[in-house]
């Protein structure tokens, strides 16, 4: 374990702010081989701290003063040491990113998120800037999207499912010719939705920051009862139909920005079981800590309210995909 990881473990087992002091009295008894290591033994022998403690202190002072993981609070004294509320929010998602032992046999990498949740929660006004400079995405893509969300509270009409439908063919869903990918026709779209329309109402009503296991099964269900593509996987073409029925739990996925960006990996295994456990866990483990963030949430809320200047931030989920997006321009 490194010096950083024991400071990051002590501070998230406290409530409260520490002092480097009450860090190093820590260090001290539940780490001791990170007190009086060699590098504080020669500090003191060639003067440069008086003893062992103050070797330790300085040690503490150099890591939580120059790293954006902590928060030195330096209007008290001794200053009050914290983790920052970027880091909170990764510690969040890396204490709930274990996967059920059941699913275990499913994934052949636990894939780890906190890096890609720093990097978007660091670099949110940029990536967003870039991502509305770019211009990439408008005309059809943009009504039909616009189209969808706006008639969802009906899922079961014939209006809501033609944008829906409309909406995948002109994010590349329906490739023209011999290859690429295929959708299924509308009327078994369709169909399979209005199996599914007690279920997708239900899912209405939730949000993200209050899942539980019940409503991620109602979730799963919806997932599996979708149909929509016809070649090949369900992962991207089912996401993007869900969010447009349920844009505050499910984000779009796609393989050119979501899974390059988080997996650096575009391939999806071709099983619908395995899809959905890939789904969930993009979404619980880097959608939802990202969205979470109490800073960001409020950024991105103003943005979802400035629709004039920002008509693609049409929810807050979206709002982290259109970052992932922007973070690949």
């Amino acid at each position: 374990m490194k010096f950083s990881n024991v400071v990051k473990k002590i501070l998230s087992s406290n409530s409260n702010p520490m002092s480097p002091q009450e860090i190093g009295n820590q260090i001290k008894m539940e780490h001791p081989d990170f007190y009086g290591t060699p590098s504080h033994h020669r500090n003191v022998e060639k003067g440069h701290y008086k003893d062992l403690d103050c070797a330790l202190l300085a040690q503490i002072y150099s890591l939580t003063g120059t790293s954006e993981v902590f928060h030195c609070d330096k209007s008290t004294k001794p200053m009050q040491i914290s983790l920052s509320d970027l880091e909170k929010t990764v510690l969040r998602s890396s204490r709930g990113s274990e996967i059920e032992p059941t699913q275990r046999t499913s994934y052949k990498k636990k894939f780890e998120y906190q890096d890609k949740i720093r990097n978007i929660l660091s670099n949110a006004d940029n990536y967003h800037d870039v991502y509305y400079k770019a211009k990439t995405f408008r005309g059809p893509s943009l009504y039909f999207h616009e189209r969808a969300l706006a008639t969802r509270h009906d899922p079961a009409s014939l209006t809501h499912l033609e944008y829906v439908y409309a909406t995948l063919a002109t994010w590349g869903m329906h490739r023209m010719g011999s290859g690429g990918s295929k959708m299924c026709s509308f009327e078994v779209f369709s169909q399979s939705i209005q199996r599914l329309i007690g279920r997708v109402l239900e899912a209405q009503t939730f949000d993200f920051r209050e899942m539980s296991e019940i409503k991620w099964a109602v979730l799963k269900e919806i997932f599996c009862g979708v149909k929509v593509m016809a070649s090949g996987t369900s992962l991207v073409g089912n996401s993007k139909v869900m969010h447009h029925m349920l844009p505050n739990v499910i984000p779009p996925i796609d393989r050119q920005y979501t899974l390059d960006f988080l997996r650096e990996n575009k391939n999806i295994r071709n099983d619908l079981e395995a899809e959905w456990l890939t789904m969930k866990e993009i979404i619980s483990q880097f959608f939802i800590p990202v969205a979470s963030n109490a800073t960001f949430y409020l950024k991105a809320e103003q943005w979802v309210k400035t629709k004039k200047d920002y008509p693609w931030d049409t929810s807050i989920l979206k709002v982290v995909d259109n970052l992932v997006i922007g973070s690949k321009k």
